[in-house]
């Protein structure tokens, strides 16, 4: 009965906690995690800053291919800085993100805690740019016409850390995905790490003006989250210390979900600040898995 309580005690501590703290997966195997600081001399220059832009859309929702054309036109015209895109079909607004019959769901859960925890979306298209505040504005959530304005502020600007992804094929589902992150400047906050998988390409009616359109292609679908949506802490062990020249290789074994074609999928992975008035994604990355 003690040990019974005290189970109880612990579980009601968890779920009083603040809504960014992380919860731990069971689905992905955690490979490496090594930390080490370089020398002065093997401080790589810093890389440009990823911009990560996200589309909190819908099937059925008549405004969202626009939005989706103005974050692919983002990534397509992307120069110095690169540009990440997730397609978020969330859960919620049944009206605009119910699937047409006879074809696949796009909607995933983590896309829906994206949608509410970071861009508190009542309505659709919704979303943002690398989870920032701007100035002048009060939230995350930003109409889709400012989105390529807010990407191109960070054109030119180098990341306090330099991510690299390595990916490697173990069987027809299963990957091994390795991470090489240096920091190349002191950042602002706790950094923590987030790995999601993509797919384009995907084929499902879309509601647009005037009509639906049978055949459309759908692109950037976050189809699964490997860690939670606002990622677990990059540096696990509480004796290494935050400083310019830690180097940190993280690890970990995946599994592709039944349905999703590995040959439009990718990797991608990204650097966030987790506290509540910082949540800004300062570095990000994506591989394809072919």
């Amino acid at each position: 009965m003690k040990k019974n309580g005290i189970i109880l005690a612990l579980a009601v501590l968890w779920m009083g906690c603040e809504e960014s703290t992380p919860v731990i997966l069971f689905n992905t195997l955690e490979l490496q995690d090594t930390a080490f600081v370089l020398s002065q001399s093997e401080i790589p220059e810093a890389e440009y800053r990823g911009i990560l832009v996200e589309d909190v859309t819908g099937v059925r929702c008549v405004a969202c291919p626009n939005a989706a054309e103005v974050a692919s036109q983002i990534k397509k015209n992307a120069t110095t800085n690169p540009v990440v895109v997730f397609g978020l079909y969330p859960t919620g607004l049944r009206a605009l993100t119910e699937p047409f019959k006879d074809f696949e769901d796009l909607r995933t859960e983590v896309s829906q805690s994206i949608g509410d925890n970071i861009y508190q979306f009542t309505s659709l298209p919704a979303g943002g740019v690398n989870r920032k505040i701007f100035d002048g504005e009060t939230k995350r959530n930003i109409p889709f016409s400012t989105w390529a304005s807010r990407a191109n502020s960070f054109n030119g600007e180098k990341s306090v850390a330099n991510l690299n992804v390595k990916i490697d094929q173990v069987d027809s589902d299963t990957f091994i995905v390795n991470t090489d992150i240096v920091f190349t400047k002191m950042p602002d906050a706790e950094p923590f790490v987030s790995v999601f998988l993509l797919e384009n390409n995907i084929i499902h009616p879309q509601d647009f003006i005037p009509n639906t359109i049978p055949d459309y292609s759908h692109q950037h679908v976050v189809r699964k989250a490997y860690t939670p949506y606002n990622g677990i802490p990059l540096i696990k062990d509480q004796n290494t210390t935050m400083r310019v020249g830690l180097k940190v290789l993280r690890g970990w074994k995946i599994v592709i979900p039944d349905g999703v074609d590995i040959n439009e999928a990718s990797i991608a992975v990204f650097l966030n600040y987790n506290d509540n008035e910082n949540r800004e994604v300062f570095q990000c990355t994506e591989e394809s898995l072919k």
